[in-house]
């Protein structure tokens, strides 16, 4: 007979001890990612540019969701300018008051404003589906599993977009050993970074 509350406890502290790793992960893929950002060079934008077109193929009259970056992410909104460029609507996330992100639609000549999270993002209230949402992370595996910030807002809130392409964008050497993953953790469809397009078999999560 299984004992439900033994088996609960187990969970209960194998969670408490994958949060404890998690945490120590974060400060030190924060401080690596600074670094790695501060000794990256422009040459690097061509790079990222040319992978980003081998993960989403033809442009046209696609919608691309990208995030407007921060605490030294790969500078998405340089991906998203080409994208435009190249016949593709732009969207840009607003995480709402149930700490799930929207995806709005955004033109560069737009102003921006601070959502529930201070990130400036955009006040139009046109709402879209990306066919490709562009993901920002701290650090990820070969296994499709990324290491976010910790607030929880992207795993919450993809899988609400079942049918969008999600990749990440990172430095390559943002690359690490398969990382923990719980429950909750939703993985993504590839990562573009400056060296290559790394593509995932899809994850049903």
């Amino acid at each position: 007979m299984i004992n439900n509350s033994s088996a609960n406890n187990k969970a209960n502290y194998m969670s408490k001890d994958s949060s404890k790793e998690k945490h120590k992960l974060r400060l030190l893929w924060k401080e690596r990612r600074k670094n790695i950002s501060l000794n990256s060079c422009d040459r690097y934008e061509k790079f990222f540019i040319k992978n980003f077109k081998k993960a989403v193929g033809t442009f046209k009259n696609k919608i691309i969701a990208g995030y407007n970056p921060i605490n030294h992410e790969v500078n998405c909104l340089k991906l998203l300018n080409f994208a435009s460029k190249e016949g593709s609507k732009i969207a840009l996330p607003y995480t709402n008051k149930n700490k799930i992100l929207e995806f709005r639609e955004w033109n560069f000549d737009d102003p921006l404003k601070k959502d529930t999270l201070g990130i400036l993002s955009p006040p139009s209230k046109k709402i879209v589906i990306p066919d490709v949402i562009i993901i920002p992370l701290l650090c990820f595996d070969l296994n499709g599993t990324r290491l976010g910030m910790g607030l929880g807002i992207y795993d919450r809130s993809l899988p609400f977009y079942e049918l969008s392409d999600k990749y990440g964008l990172a430095f390559s050497d943002q690359k690490t050993e398969k990382l923990i993953r719980e429950d909750h953790d939703f993985l993504i469809d590839g990562v573009i970074t400056e060296k290559n397009f790394l593509s995932f078999e899809r994850k049903k999560n």
